[in-house]
């Protein structure tokens, strides 16, 4: 027995927290439109079926409920063995499928490695490992949208619908196997072709292997040959080298004694001019000293009127301070009178200011004081209010007793009793005598003086609010002036700190003169310093040519021994050149007698000779050993040639083989085992779907489910027998034809659970009504309908029918 228990939808479309219990038989889900009963079965298929979400919305966040990032689906179920188990798919992020079984009152959740495993271990539960995806069973047959719920039955290619019905069916395979066996033949027969070709082709190559096979033996002769004689050249060139090795280095040694001979001269001639030169700059280091002891006295005097004129120099610069210190005290001295003078006045115009604004406001205050006459005015307004509401009273008291007056005279004059509203027995036949008028005409009387009273009232009233604002605006005038007021104190505080700044201004400009002439009595200690800097600078300038030349003659004078003693220095280096010069002479000498250079050619002559044949020989061995090893070459492949053309002939025969095998099972086993599976198919789903057809159309049409699966209705029309096409059906007669195929079909591939999204679509009261107990019938077996087959059935339905069959109603969106 299979049977979903429970279904938890979070954040699905509608639902954002919805769990609903199910029975077992029929559940029909009820309730207006757009409260979610389809998406029930679109979770239901999205979970336990693995649909894809976007076989349901365009975009998988429709799936979601509007602003969610996140949803889930939980179905618990329960199967055969009695186990319970629970399935979990997450929407939206990372998807998760999750598989957890019921132990001890917990769910364990079962290891899978991939969704795969999932759903084959899920396809096993249900009863539906057949081979075919779940979620495809679901789509198809099980739990078909509303949308697709005709599907492929109204679907007008013959070849179309015959294959989605044999895909349903699963029996699709046998046809694709005997299209795709066309295929395969094809290939085989190729293959063959192709072989026998190969075969041939490669036969012509192996033909040449016994030539080939004797050249190299030829080759390798030839080779051996070559590499003696390669040997014999190489021992002739190794003694030539020798010798050319001895008559270079003789060669080298001349080159080298010659070449250091010739560096010698030309250093013997540096060293003469180098010595020269340092002699030149010993005689200028001489002179140098003479000049020295020369302008000795000149310099010295020179810098002691520096240094007098640098003292001065300061003193003048002190001088040029004091005197713009001076400049700036005196600037500081005018700007301290002209601010103390402007602050001054300042004050004296900020005091009359204030004293003038001081009797504007004294002025304006008295103006402000209230009439005692208004003042008393304004008082009575309280008082004219309480009267006014005592005189308005008092007249709608007076009004109310004049009207009921009225009526007591107008039921009098009926001989009605104005007080028991009842005729009156004590004035029966006799003429009413009046008793209200004069009670009446008093009351007008009243009302009138009541009258005057409130318009005197009103009047008064008037006048007195109008004393009580002309009081209000004194008070709002009175509160700004006290604001001025309080405005005006703050500045006339503020002009006291500003005269009292005045005493700090003049004690600045007091201590301001004070520094200034304590400046100018200093200036005095620098009269007479221009005179001085003049005749210090004419005396430095008197000496200026003797120190100028001391200084410029000071660094020969000073370099005067280190000259000397280099001089000397180079002088030995260059003696003992001119020794080292003899000595290479002799080496030269010696190195020309030993060295022959006609011996020296003819060595060298030899060896490029010998170089040249064995170049000669190592270019043949190696093109030889080339042709060998092409030849070498040439016979593996020749040789694994002959091997696979053994190889290609046993395929050959291989498929040769096979040829047969596929001509025979495609004429004698797969041309006709699809048509067979699909006679007896639609024969026997044509029976089951024709009495519950019966039962829901109430009428004599026979159902059949004809060739390529199109649906057709036969009945006795005019004593001849009539068929009709699904092109010929109305609506309701291929509604109610569809839904009983359905259900046949789910019987016959064994599937114990279904959904029906309103399958009364289209259907007469009448059909639906019959449909509702079609579904009973099925649900206890009835024979005459069909066998039981399913462990639970799921509708959504606005009809009533279906509540009088139903084993559970579950409303949604109360």
């Amino acid at each position: 027995m299979l049977l979903i228990e429970t279904i938890h939808l979070k954040n699905i479309k509608s639902h954002r927290d919805t769990t609903l219990s199910f029975s077992a038989g029929i559940n029909v889900l009820s309730g207006p439109n757009g409260v979610g009963k389809s998406t029930v079965f679109e979770a239901i298929g999205y979970a336990l079926f693995g649909v894809d979400a976007r076989d349901f919305v365009s975009n998988i966040e429709r799936f979601l409920s509007i602003g969610a990032k996140r949803g889930e689906v939980s179905v618990t179920f329960r199967v055969d063995a009695g186990d319970t188990w629970r399935v979990t798919r997450t929407v939206g992020g990372g998807v998760k499928w999750l598989l957890a079984r019921e132990i001890a009152s917990e769910f364990e959740v079962e290891e899978h490695a991939n969704i795969r495993e999932t759903e084959a271990r899920l396809a096993e539960l249900l009863g539906l490992a057949n081979g075919r995806p779940l979620s495809e069973q679901f789509k198809l047959v099980i739990g078909p949208f509303q949308n697709d719920f005709l599907g492929p039955f109204v679907i007008k290619q013959a070849t179309k619908r015959q294959e989605a019905f044999d895909e349903t069916l699963g029996i699709d395979a046998w046809r694709k196997t005997y299209k795709g066996t066309s295929g395969l033949l094809s290939a085989v027969q190729h293959n063959i072709g192709l072989l026998v070709a190969e075969v041939e082709g490669k036969q012509e190559q192996v033909a040449v292997l016994p030539e080939r096979e004797q050249a190299l033996a030829d080759l390798k002769t030839e080779i051996s040959a070559q590499r003696r004689l390669l040997e014999e050249t190489t021992k002739q060139l190794e003694t030539t080298g020798r010798r050319l090795a001895e008559c270079e280095m003789q060669e080298e040694a001349l080159r080298m004694a010659t070449t250091a001979v010739q560096e010698l001269d030309i250093r013997i001639q540096n060293g003469k001019d180098k010595v020269a030169t340092q002699r030149e700059t010993v005689d200028q280091a001489r002179a140098a000293v003479a000049t020295l002891e020369k302008c000795r006295a000149g310099k010295e005097s020179f810098e002691k009127a520096d240094a007098a004129l640098k003292s001065l120099r300061e003193k003048e610069r002190a001088s040029r301070s004091l005197e713009r210190h001076i400049a700036q005290l005196e600037k500081d001295s005018l700007a301290i009178g002209q601010r103390l003078e402007h602050e001054n006045n300042e004050v004296q115009k900020a005091g009359q200011e204030l004293d003038a604004e001081q009797q504007r406001l004294a002025a304006a205050r008295k103006e402000l004081q209230p009439d005692a006459a208004l003042v008393e005015t304004a008082a009575g307004l309280k008082t004219l209010r309480q009267e006014a509401e005592a005189l308005r009273t008092r007249r709608g008291l007076l009004t109310g007793r004049r009207v009921a007056l009225a009526e007591g005279q107008e039921k009098l004059a009926e001989g009605v009793c104005p007080f028991f509203a009842e005729p009156c027995r004590n004035i029966e036949g006799q003429q009413p005598r009046d008793v209200f008028s004069h009670k009446m005409t008093q009351l007008d009387a009243q009302v009138a003086e009541l009258d005057a009273r409130i318009e005197k009232n009103v009047q008064d009233s008037a006048t007195a609010e109008k004393a009580r604002q002309a009081l209000d605006a004194l008070k709002v005038r009175s509160a700004e002036l006290d604001k001025q007021q309080t405005q005006l104190e703050s500045r006339r505080q503020a002009n006291a700190g500003r005269a009292d700044g005045l005493a700090a201004l003049q004690e600045r400009q007091a201590k301001a003169v004070e520094s200034l002439e304590e400046r100018r009595k200093e200036r005095k200690a620098f009269d007479g310093l221009e005179e001085a800097l003049l005749r210090t600078e004419q005396e430095r300038a008197t000496y200026q040519t003797a120190r100028d030349s001391f200084y410029a003659h000071a660094k020969d004078a000073g370099e005067l021994d280190a000259r000397q003693k280099t001089l000397t220095r180079w002088q030995h280096a260059l003696d003992g050149l001119v020794e080292d010069r003899k000595a290479k002479l002799a080496e030269r000498d010696r190195c020309q007698k030993a060295y022959d250079p006609s011996q020296h050619q003819r060595t060298r002559q030899q060896k490029e000779q010998r170089v040249g044949e064995i170049a000669g020989l190592q270019q043949r061995i190696k093109g030889l050993e080339k042709d060998d090893e092409r030849l070498t070459a040439d016979i593996t492949r020749l040789k694994q040639l002959q091997k696979l053309i053994a190889e290609r002939l046993e395929q050959k025969k291989h498929y040769e083989e096979q040829e047969q095998l596929v001509k025979y099972l495609r004429n004698r086993v797969f041309r006709n085992v699809s048509n067979r599976l699909s006679e007896r198919f639609r024969e026997e789903i044509s029976q089951r779907a024709d009495r519950i057809y019966r039962t829901i159309a109430e009428g004599d049409e026979e159902l059949l489910w004809g060739d390529n699966y199109q649906v057709v209705l036969r009945d006795m029309a005019d004593g001849q027998l009539r068929e009709r096409t699904d092109d010929q059906l109305s609506g309701g007669q291929m509604m109610s034809a569809v839904v009983a195929l359905r259900l046949a079909l789910l019987q016959t591939i064994g599937a114990r659970v279904a959904f029906f999204d309103e399958p009364t679509s289209n259907l007469d009261a009448a059909r639906r009504e019959n449909l509702a107990h079609a579904f009973r019938a099925i649900d206890v077996g009835r024979e005459e309908v069909t066998e039981h087959w399913y462990d639970q059935l799921f509708l959504v339905s606005h009809d009533v029918a279906f509540t009088e069959i139903t084993d559970q109603m579950i409303p949604l969106g109360e």
